[in-house]
């Protein structure tokens, strides 16, 4: 006969066994290839049954000085992940084809495959498809060579090709076979591109021929592009292609040629925006344009920027200008500091450009131009505007600083603008560049 203790054992044990058999398993199996048809999230251990789909890249093991990689050649045609436990490495031209998304983990670092001998490494976003690279301050994404040595023009850099409105013709083709650009849907979305550092880019494929950073082709705005690097590329940082795309806190590190170059109707916004130029080398902080073969083609390139911070550098040839204005560009530009280069701070070319100056559809101003071997070339109208200055106010060191006066308000351009009001692009109490940019 049980006791009332026995009983009592009894049914303490009873819901013991009951909890621990409701308690999920610490090692389920399944599995755990994110890029798997078959994956399981809630698995924790892999058991092989992994089922990948019929593609048209590839993914497969190379090893390089002990080092193993998962080496990326073809068109990536489904949703697929790199994660930040791999070492990813683009071999030849990589595209992310229309319809699917290539996402990349935050800490990721992925690798160009930069021998000479073989076909340019780089990553195209074809028309259709989206990037999605959300990194952060503490844990960016990286692309570099990989080359424990590596130089400029290593490999081709990041290209996203878009929808939205050029005014080359409805459509034109990437520079080094990177894909076709350009339609007529202005709020097309290419994905997020967030704490990205692009290194050692912009190969030089042939005349006119070239590879940027970061190049935007007909990119529209509902694309996301926020805290990205260009770091010593051996043509522009950032060149934008028409299209509608805009770009907030970006910094081009040491390329070869312009820091920042638009053309063919780019009429997207830019904020925080710095220029950091090398004495081994370096052109215009910026290049605008609107279309070189007809400065008058429409849509011209017509984009707001504001809190800029161009610190020139003499490369040797004392050619480097600030901002050099010209083919028809139209543009608004607000709170800028230009300084430190040999040449000129800021040049307008071209009657078009000047026309476009004169009936107050391109501006600079509340901006500070000094330092440079001519601070105003051909542009009298930003010369004898009151808000811009020719004096030092004294107040960066490096590229971080800022000065309030005479500043606007950007808020009061659009909604996209964050309030800054102030000239320069980063303060020295807020340096948002630390942490995840490189430096000379």
């Amino acid at each position: 006969m049980k006791t009332r203790k026995d009983l009592t054992r009894l049914v303490l044990m009873t819901a013991i066994s009951a909890a621990v058999i409701a308690l999920p398993s610490c090692s389920k199996k399944g599995c755990t290839d994110p890029n798997a048809t078959n994956y399981d999230a809630e698995a924790k251990k892999d058991d092989g049954s992994c089922e990948q789909s019929t593609a048209t890249y590839t993914i497969e093991d190379k090893t390089i000085s002990g080092t193993v990689y998962s080496q990326v050649s073809g068109t990536i045609n489904e949703d697929y992940t790199f994660s930040a436990s791999k070492n990813w490495l683009l071999s030849g031209a990589v595209f992310v084809d229309n319809g699917a998304t290539l996402t990349i983990e935050a800490g990721t670092t992925v690798y160009a495959d930069d021998d000479a001998s073989a076909p340019t490494a780089f990553l195209s976003i074809l028309r259709g498809g989206k990037i999605m690279a959300q990194g952060s301050a503490s844990a960016p994404i990286v692309f570099t060579p990989v080359s424990t040595n590596p130089t400029s023009g290593a490999w081709g850099g990041i290209v996203i090709n878009g929808y939205a409105t050029i005014n080359a013709g409805e459509e034109a083709q990437g520079e080094g076979g990177s894909g076709t650009y350009g339609g007529s849907i202005d709020t097309d979305n290419s994905g997020v591109i967030s704490y990205v550092r692009v290194e050692y880019a912009g190969k030089i494929i042939g005349t006119n021929n070239e590879m940027n950073g970061f190049s935007f082709n007909g990119v529209g705005s509902g694309t996301t592009v926020d805290h990205v690097q260009a770091y010593m590329g051996a043509d522009d940082g950032f060149e934008f292609f028409g299209g509608k795309v805009s770009v907030k806190y970006a910094v081009s590190t040491g390329n070869s040629d312009d820091s920042f170059d638009w053309t063919h109707g780019w009429t997207g916004n830019g904020q925080f925006w710095v220029v950091e130029q090398s004495t081994a080398s370096g052109d215009r902080g910026i290049e605008a344009d609107n279309n070189g073969d007809n400065n008058t083609l429409t849509p011209y390139s017509n984009p707001t920027l504001s809190n800029l911070t161009l610190v020139g550098a003499d490369d040797g040839d004392s050619e480097n200008t600030g901002m050099r204005l010209r083919e028809g560009t139209k543009g608004m530009i607000y709170n800028a500091i230009v300084t430190g280069f040999p040449k000129n701070g800021v040049r307008v070319s071209d009657q078009v450009t000047t026309d476009n100056m004169t009936a107050g559809e391109l501006s600079v101003s509340n901006s500070y131009v000094y330092g440079n071997g001519t601070n105003w070339k051909d542009c009298a109208d930003f010369e004898n505007d009151a808000t811009n200055s020719s004096t030092d106010p004294s107040v960066l060191s490096g590229y971080v600083g800022t000065t309030s006066t005479n500043a606007i308000d950007p808020t009061t351009l659009g909604s996209w603008f964050s309030a800054a009001t102030f000239a320069g692009a980063v303060e020295s109490s807020n340096d948002w560049t630390a942490g995840w940019t490189r430096g000379l």
